[in-house]
């Protein structure tokens, strides 16, 4: 795959996963007070399917994004969401599909999961 079309890959995924974690958590983030100071969350993914693949984790206000994950590879992000607002992991597989989990919460920190195949990956929280 071209340096291109990974860099298009990446920059859509980025934005489908900011644009879903807004889209969850904007009610909560405009409802917020402003003295409710985001508190920074750590994010584990642990990458269980077999294929190589994009991980992005964000927040309402970004995402950060890391390629090249393999198979029995952890990746660990830090995200700052509002409080009450969605946590999102998104796995974009190389060569194949994608799939997303949001989850809202106060804990300071997260583990999730990819799984499943090329065609039809997955994201739990564990």
């Amino acid at each position: 795959m071209s340096a291109n079309k990974i860099s298009a890959r990446r920059l859509t995924a980025t934005a489908l996963m900011v644009g879903a974690a807004g889209a969850l958590g904007l009610g909560a983030a405009s409802s917020a007070g402003a003295a409710a100071a985001p508190a920074k969350v750590t994010v584990k993914v642990a990458q269980k399917g077999n294929y190589t693949a994009t991980v992005c984790v964000g927040d309402i206000l970004e995402a950060r994004c890391t390629e090249g994950i393999r198979k029995g590879q952890t990746k660990t992000f830090t995200v700052a969401p509002p409080k009450g607002s969605a946590v999102s992991v998104r796995v974009v597989v190389d060569g194949g599909g994608s799939a997303e989990k949001s989850v809202v919460s106060n804990k300071t920190q997260l583990k999730f999961e990819t799984a499943g195949s090329k065609a039809k990956p997955s994201v739990k929280q564990a």
